[in-house]
C-alpha cells in the first residue's frame, strides 16, 4: 500500500469516529469495506499517535486530548455524547434541540439536532455565539458557576438589548440565575428573538455543570403553560448525556 493510500485510509477512519463515534473494529470495517489486517495495523497507529482512543468496552473515538488541545479546553466530547439523548428529544416533541458551552462572555452552540419545522425553527448553527444573559443555554450553565466564575463573566456583559423581554441588568441576570438555581432549568422567554422560546437544563461532568442542552422552538408551541412539560423532558435528556460522559470516560 502507498503512503498516499494509507493516509487516505487512516483519515476515512477518522472521519468515519468523528461522524459515528463509538465503534467497533468491525463495525468499521463494515462501513469502510477494509481488511482486517488493513484496519488493525491503521487503528493502532491512530491510537498510538493519539488521533483517537478506546473505551473501557472496546469501541473507538476521536481522542479526547486531542479535541480538548483543538478546543482551547472546552467540552466538544459533549458532541458525540449528547446526540443520542437530543435525537430521542428531538423525535418526541418534533423541535429543535441543541447544546451549547460558555466561552469568555458568550454561549456558543456545539450541537444541533433540526426540528421538523424548518421555516420556523431556531436558526442556531454549531459554532454560533450568542449573548448568555438573553440565552436559555447561556443562563443555565451561569446559574451553576461558582460566585467568582459568576462574577468574572457578569463583569464581562454588556446587556445588549435584543427583544422587550431581554434582562438588562446584573440584578436582573442575578435574579433570574437564582430561579434557575431553584426549579433546576431555565427559560429564555423571547429574550433573544421574538417568538422563539427555549427550556434549557444543565449538563454535568463528574458533578461539575460544564454545558446545557435545550429545547427550542416558536412560542405557540413551546409556550409558558408547557413549561414543565418540557422542563421535564430536557432534563431526562440533560441527565442522560450527563451519565454518558461521566461514565464513558
Amino acid at each position: 500500500m502507498s503512503e498516499v493510500g494509507t493516509l487516505k485510509k487512516g483519515l476515512d477512519i477518522f472521519s468515519l469516529l468523528i461522524k459515528e463515534p463509538n465503534m467497533t473494529i468491525s463495525e468499521m470495517m463494515n462501513v469502510l469495506q477494509y481488511n482486517k489486517s488493513t484496519m488493525y495495523r491503521l487503528v493502532s497507529t491512530l491510537e498510538q499517535n493519539k488521533f483517537i482512543e478506546r473505551t473501557a468496552d472496546h469501541r473507538y473515538r476521536v481522542s479526547t486530548v486531542l479535541m480538548s488541545q483543538l478546543s482551547g479546553g472546552n467540552s466538544y466530547d459533549l458532541n458525540w455524547f449528547s446526540v443520542p439523548p437530543m435525537e430521542k428529544l428531538n423525535q418526541q416533541t418534533k423541535e429543535t434541540i441543541y447544546a451549547g458551552v460558555i466561552s469568555g462572555n458568550k454561549m456558543v452552540t456545539t450541537q444541533v439536532v433540526s426540528g421538523e419545522y424548518y421555516s420556523t425553527r431556531t436558526h442556531s448553527e454549531v459554532g454560533n455565539k450568542k449573548a448568555i444573559h438573553a440565552n436559555g443555554i447561556g443562563k443555565c450553565i451561569l446559574a451553576y458557576q461558582s460566585a467568582e466564575v459568576q462574577n468574572q463573566i457578569i463583569e464581562q456583559l454588556t446587556f445588549e438589548i435584543f427583544t422587550s423581554q431581554t434582562l438588562t441588568s446584573r440584578t436582573d441576570l442575578e435574579g433570574e440565575l437564582h430561579k434557575i438555581r431553584e426549579q433546576g432549568y431555565a427559560v429564555d422567554n423571547e429574550e433573544g428573538e421574538i417568538g422563539l422560546r427555549c427550556i434549557a437544563a444543565p449538563v454535568r461532568k463528574n458533578g461539575q455543570v460544564i454545558a446545557a442542552v435545550a429545547l427550542s422552538g416558536p412560542s405557540g408551541r413551546v409556550s409558558h403553560d408547557k413549561d414543565e412539560y418540557h422542563a421535564k423532558l430536557v432534563k431526562k435528556c440533560a441527565d442522560a448525556i450527563s451519565h454518558t460522559m461521566t461514565h464513558n470516560l
